[in-house]
């Protein structure tokens, strides 16, 4: 259950009213009816006069914003109820041109909340950095949810909602790509010299031929960076995914150093910041926009889900019952499904997050009793999900 969060003053413009907390401050700007600063929060209110409906204002935020900023990401898009007026939320995720290179981007989590009046279009932005996004998610939501229209609103809601934008292909890793036996070659030596034997082992030969390991044995400085997490012992974040057509892929990260194994086959081997990792197991999950929506059901019985979770030719379906009784669940079961476990350290439970193909997200929660609850999940929480992995286990000591 959310805190309640203390939201003491009111800031008012022509076309919107909201609750913000006494420490944020305004901001003098021409750029914007209204700004306020405050723990790292940035918030700005802009309106311009418009007669186009919420579908049609919206198509247009999702068609412009990926082209705004290089490499933004759109995670996440809701219709939204308490304005008062016809809106959307739209979340995205914005590389911050501004941080320090040496250290990768630091990515900036965007909230841009647009509603319509039939004579007006009201833009409220809510950003921050993404790595304070657990500290500030409750305080930025309890503002959004503060947000109303003023003046009277002269259009309604659309019937149907509008066409969210197409995924975008899955990213790729750069970097040496090792058989099993050479990436466990080079994991048994961090920590301890080398060993010239290694040399006549097909792993230790594809270690040098990697550029990795020296020919008489020496350690370049990037291999030594790579092998730093495993000498000390760290456990990783691990992104398993169980595919449809049976493959398995995992993405492991200890802190920089990063592991991709998109099958049993190989894996790539390379170091990245720990919010382009963030980006990557995004992507990999398919986190883009899409429309949520509630199941009826709020669990499962525990047995059933399991075979399903394990899929191949054995999968169950869904009792008719509970079909007839759900049919967006019918749906959504019916689909090829990508289950996806997020591994951290010291977690014993991973978070297990399934992905039904061209549906959208469920979350599967705790058991009970041979029950186990399993709901519809918007993408944006999802993402959530991947932040809290591996941004805070990354930030972790050690």
């Amino acid at each position: 259950m959310a805190v309640p969060v203390p939201l003491g003053t009111e800031d008012r413009t022509a076309r919107v009213v909201l609750r913000r907390p006494d420490s944020w401050q305004r901001a003098d700007t021409a750029q914007a009816d209204l700004r306020v600063v405050g723990d790292d929060v940035v918030l700005t209110v802009r309106s311009r006069p418009s007669d186009r409906s919420i579908g049609d204002e919206n198509a247009s935020l999702l068609d412009r914003l990926p082209g705004s900023v290089d490499g933004l990401l759109l995670v996440g898009c809701d219709v939204w109820t308490t304005v008062g007026a016809p809106a959307r939320l739209v979340e995205y995720v914005r590389p911050d041109a501004s941080a320090e290179e040496d250290d990768g981007p630091g990515d900036i989590i965007g909230a841009h909340l647009l509603f319509v009046t039939g004579r007006h279009r009201v833009d409220v932005t809510i950003e921050r950095p993404l790595a304070r996004l657990a500290d500030t998610d409750d305080l930025v939501f309890a503002v959004l949810d503060s947000v109303r229209a003023v003046g009277p609103v002269t259009t309604g809601a659309t019937r149907d909602l509008e066409t969210l934008p197409a995924p975008l292909a899955p990213t790729t890793v750069d970097g040496p790509r090792l058989t099993p036996e050479a990436l466990a070659t080079l994991q048994g030596i961090a920590g301890k010299r080398w060993n010239p034997t290694l040399l006549r082992t097909p792993g230790g030969r594809e270690l040098v031929d990697a550029g990795l390991v020296g020919r008489f044995g020496t350690l370049p400085a990037g291999t030594q960076a790579l092998l730093e997490p495993w000498a000390a012992e760290t456990q990783p974040t691990v992104l398993e995914q169980h595919r449809p057509d049976g493959r398995v892929a995992r993405l492991q990260a200890w802190s920089r150093t990063v592991v991709d194994a998109p099958d049993d086959t190989g894996a790539v081997l390379t170091r990245l910041a720990p919010q382009r990792v963030v980006a990557l197991a995004a992507g990999r999950l398919g986190v883009r926009p899409t429309w949520t929506f509630p199941f009826r059901t709020g669990s499962l019985r525990a047995d059933l889900l399991d075979r399903r979770l394990a899929g191949g030719d054995d999968a169950p379906e869904l009792p008719a019952a509970v079909a007839e009784a759900d049919p967006r669940l019918a749906r959504f079961w019916a689909a090829p499904w990508t289950v996806s476990y997020v591994r951290r350290p010291g977690k014993p439970t991973p978070v297990t997050l399934v992905h039904a193909e061209g549906i959208g997200f469920a979350r599967v929660g705790r058991t009970e009793a041979g029950v186990s609850a399993f709901s519809a999940e918007s993408p944006a929480n999802v993402y959530r999900s991947v932040v809290r992995a591996f941004l805070t286990n990354a930030e972790s000591p050690g």
